[in-house]
């Protein structure tokens, strides 16, 4: 294979023309000086520690100490799984996205309550979820607190949560738990410069409350299971959203740092990446 198929392959998986480009020299060449992988590479010297921090934050290289430091890349073979594995998870959500928007299409109308403030359905469509907590995030101006059970998301989510990254939205995650299922999905958050704390319990309601004047909430019938119906809300009501904004607040504050040089990623076969 080329190296040009090899570039745009990473840059497939998510990395960008200057990070495959860092990326894979790295892993060819072993550990060198930033010099030497702006000159070996073809990456402006201008660019160079700006590509190289990005690598780091999202774990891809690691920076060995000395003076002047040197890069070392992680191995291909666990860095190029965790990639796919991201990627494919996206395209099972997008598939699913698509069956709710056929369903949405439909002349039935889901069984939906609007009242005064107040947004109440129920159901297992849990993407109608994902999209009006979305929407909620893309009107933070100042914060969100969430908690979730496991870190699930959908592509539109995301893409409201580089929103607020952008408009310099302070995040504040918290899961029940980081495990070998969920590892990965809980990393993109570190990745992207967002805090995560644990608040260790086996349910929880998942709960996001923005600039403390809205609030959504998600109640599982049974949330032990993987296919359950649920009931999700939402409000602006200042009373409620007040005591979810102060219990929220507190839950951070009870809640435990993560730190993922202290995690162990799952380890990974090369038979995986078949």
């Amino acid at each position: 294979m080329e190296k040009k198929e090899i570039l745009e392959i990473l840059q497939k998986l998510g990395l960008g023309e200057y990070e495959s480009k860092a990326y894979s020299t790295l892993s060819v060449l072993g550990p060198v000086k930033a010099g030497d992988l702006s000159r070996e590479a073809n990456i402006p010297q201008s660019k160079i520690y700006e590509i190289l921090e990005n690598l780091v934050r999202k774990q891809l290289i690691e920076v060995l100490e000395g003076r002047p430091k040197e890069y070392k890349a992680v191995s291909p073979e666990v860095i190029i799984k965790s990639l796919v594995m991201e990627k494919e998870h996206e395209i099972k959500i997008l598939k699913e996205q698509a069956l709710v928007i056929s369903t949405l299409l439909k002349p039935e109308k889901p069984r939906e309550e609007i009242m005064t403030g107040v947004w109440i359905q129920k159901g297992e469509k849990f993407f109608e979820f994902f999209d009006k907590l979305s929407e909620t995030f893309d009107r933070a101006e100042k914060y969100v607190y969430a908690i979730t059970r496991d870190f699930s998301y959908s592509h539109r989510l995301r893409d409201a949560i580089r929103g607020c990254i952008k408009r310099d939205v302070k995040l504040f995650i918290m899961g029940l738990e980081i495990n070998e299922n969920n590892y990965y999905k809980a990393k993109w958050y570190d990745a992207n410069g967002i805090p995560i704390r644990i608040f260790e319990t086996k349910i929880h309601p998942r709960i996001a409350v923005v600039d403390g004047k809205e609030v959504s909430i998600r109640l599982d019938s049974d949330p032990l299971k993987k296919r359950f119906s649920f009931q999700s809300i939402w409000s602006e009501d200042p009373s409620l959203v007040s005591v979810f904004d102060s219990y929220m607040k507190n839950l951070w504050k009870n809640s435990k740092p993560v730190d993922f040089r202290k995690i162990p990623a799952p380890r990974i076969g090369i038979e995986d990446l078949k």
